[in-house]
């Protein structure tokens, strides 16, 4: 028994004493506001002893000791949870929790088990591992079911929404963003309604329903401000300056990007910072000065790889791509754009191979390179018409455009500027100086008035329609 080891005894109560001070910092933390600073100015000059003895509690855990050890261990987590999720990488996180859950189950602790779960299926859904982090999200809505605990249910399915929309499947995440943001609106929990907006933003953006996602972006800065929480103000000013470049609001996407970084550097704060310098590579892109652009897409990749958030890794190396495209580095391009199909498949973001898939395709295009171009084009043209988001079927449908035009089909691709003409917002500004040249191209080869009248034509097609027509001629092998 630990009260029969002095040296244990004298060890157990250092491990309490410094359980006590990340107690105080996650307290501190949890009010917001001006106490954000002072919580994790202690968490973090006191981590790595809290460190020390979180492990040293876990590794009497696995050895067997008795439960006092267990119920130490558990509460390490507990006690600190938000801070962790805010303040280490997710490998340092994810082992740190395990022993946690271990813990918990040890002790048939179905709360502290509940808590545990929540935690490892956020992280598992941020490193990309879906298929565990559903698998822990829906343990965590039964026992939540189970104990009758409805933040915890509004938990699980925000975690759920992430999951679902980082999986293309757009719908269901609604869905589930919607069932949580009920939830927490009723209990009056504003983080949780926060998250569950934010989802919400996401998946209008990623449908180009530009101003509802303006709104849901809105609403999410206004709820981590009256909440105080300065992690999720940087994600939400991320947001908005996303949405605001999307938009061809340029002066509004620079202040708050430039809000964002600031805030994303007094805190520390990578994870959201990686994203942020990708907006700001976009904007100095589309200003005309690419070499400082490249600076901010490099830097965003070596993040990236340092906190392990593949996801952005794979944007950042897209962007490169394109940039390299621009810069005449056709080589660099189609190299960058290989290692985003990798890290797409590794982590299942189809979004990203299908980005990648169209940049290859233009930088094939360019390099004059049709056949290749066009093997590249309908490949990715399969994973773009699945993907329920005009957006990237935008820019495919521009793409298409191209390749048309370079192949004497001028008609054809006149009439798709015409439909994307009248529906100018699915198209993205990276495409926006594509569009006009390959406009006035096909102006010249068909003549105004008949270039007009061909135009005006294209306004009245569908996107759904025109989708399934590539795919139909993708599928008869009679795109080349």
């Amino acid at each position: 028994m630990l009260g029969t080891q002095p040296l244990e005894n004298v060890h157990y109560r250092m491990a309490q004493h410094y359980l006590s001070k990340l107690r105080a910092a996650e307290a501190a933390y949890q009010r917001g506001h001006e106490n954000w600073e002072h919580a994790l100015a202690v968490f973090d000059h006191e981590w790595l002893q809290i460190k020390q003895w979180w492990l040293w509690a876990a590794a009497h855990v696995e050895e067997g000791a008795d439960q006092q050890f267990a119920s130490l261990c558990k509460e390490f987590s507990l006690a600190g949870g938000e801070l962790l999720a805010a303040r280490l990488y997710p490998q340092e996180r994810l082992q740190l929790m395990e022993a946690g859950l271990t813990a918990a189950r040890l002790l048939h602790d179905q709360r502290a088990e509940m808590v545990h779960l929540y935690y490892l299926a956020r992280t598992y859904t941020r490193i990309g591992q879906r298929d565990t982090a559903m698998n822990l999200a829906q343990q965590l809505l039964t026992l939540a079911e189970r104990l009758n605990n409805r933040l915890y249910k509004a938990k699980a399915f925000n975690v759920m929404g992430m999951v679902f929309y980082h999986t293309d499947n757009y719908e269901q995440a609604q869905r589930m963003y919607g069932q949580a943001l009920a939830i927490s609106s009723a209990l009056g929990e504003k983080s949780e309604m926060g998250l569950a907006v934010n989802g919400l933003g996401h998946i209008a953006h990623i449908q180009a329903d530009f101003e509802n996602a303006r709104r849901y972006d809105g609403e999410y800065l206004a709820i981590a401000e009256a909440t105080g929480q300065p992690y999720d103000v940087c994600m939400a000013l991320r947001n908005l300056s996303g949405t605001a470049l999307h938009m061809g609001d340029e002066p509004a996407a620079v202040a708050y990007a430039e809000r964002c970084v600031t805030l994303c550097e007094a805190i520390g704060y990578k994870t959201c910072l990686v994203g942020i310098l990708v907006i700001l590579g976009d904007l100095i892109s589309a200003r005309g000065d690419l070499v400082q652009a490249r600076e901010y897409y490099q830097r965003s990749l070596a993040l990236s790889r340092e906190v392990n958030h593949p996801a952005n890794e794979a944007l950042a190396l897209c962007q490169l791509g394109r940039l390299s495209r621009q810069l005449g580095d056709l080589p660099a391009s189609l190299g960058y754009l290989e290692a985003v199909l990798e890290v797409s498949e590794a982590i299942g973001e189809r979004w990203y191979g299908a980005n990648a898939l169209l940049e290859m395709t233009s930088t094939l295009r360019v390099a004059n390179r049709i056949e290749e171009a066009l093997v590249k084009w309908a490949a990715g043209l399969e994973m773009a018409a699945a993907l329920q988001s005009p957006v990237i079927q935008g820019i495919y449908l521009l793409e298409a455009a191209w390749l048309w035009y370079e192949q004497g089909y001028m008609e054809e691709a006149t009439l798709w500027l015409g439909f994307l003409k009248a529906n100018w917002g699915i198209l993205v500004s990276e495409g926006h100086a594509d569009y006009a040249e390959l406009y006035s191209k096909l102006e010249a080869r068909l003549g105004q008035i008949a270039f007009a009248a061909v135009l005006e034509t294209g306004k009245t097609l569908n996107l759904e329609h025109i989708m399934q027509g590539l795919l139909d001629v993708v599928q008869n092998g009679n795109f080349r």
